[in-house]
């Protein structure tokens, strides 16, 4: 394997729980991942100014509406910002998933995010399966074959790359 086609090293080790979280969504309900467990999860770190995250929300829309019959649950968590800033964007640009207000960076700092975007799948037992750090190309056929891999038992702890958003 080539050093470009080595995939980075995730934050969390692969194959672990992630930290418990509990965040306040947008519209004012407290989320966690405790209350998400049995279906794969996908946690998206991001922030409205960040140009490629603006990007991948687009991308995870269409990604939610494909897998609307098939398990998968999706969080989007903002990273540093405002309630309002926050708010006020997703007034104008709507999606499908709860959006999740870190505005003190705590569950980013317990996820170990070291850029944004980045995103962090687990499986239906609460383990991280997948992880990008970047853009991710959520339109490509590869990353739901990645998420279904997930229900398979005999899939491996890390159970690829997700595919880089192409610009």
């Amino acid at each position: 394997m080539a050093a470009a086609d080595v995939p980075p090293a995730a934050p969390l080790a692969y194959g672990q729980a992630p930290p418990p979280h509990e965040l306040r969504t947008l519209a004012g309900e407290r989320q966690t991942l405790a209350a998400l467990h049995g279906r794969p999860v996908l946690v998206h770190f991001f922030a409205t100014w960040c140009e490629p995250c603006r990007e991948e929300l687009a991308g995870l829309s269409r990604l939610a509406a494909r897998r609307k019959d098939r398990p998968l649950a999706l969080l989007a968590v903002d990273v540093g910002e405002v309630e309002l800033r926050v708010r006020r964007f997703f007034d104008a640009n709507s999606v499908p998933f709860p959006v999740l207000l870190d505005e003190d960076r705590a569950a980013m700092k317990a996820w170990k995010v070291v850029a944004l975007p980045s995103s962090f799948v687990l499986d239906a037992a609460g383990t991280l399966r997948l992880y990008a750090s970047g853009p991710v190309d959520w339109d490509d056929p590869a990353a739901d074959r990645l998420i279904d891999a997930l229900s398979d038992p005999a899939a491996p702890a890390d159970a690829g790359t997700l595919p880089p958003l192409n610009e």
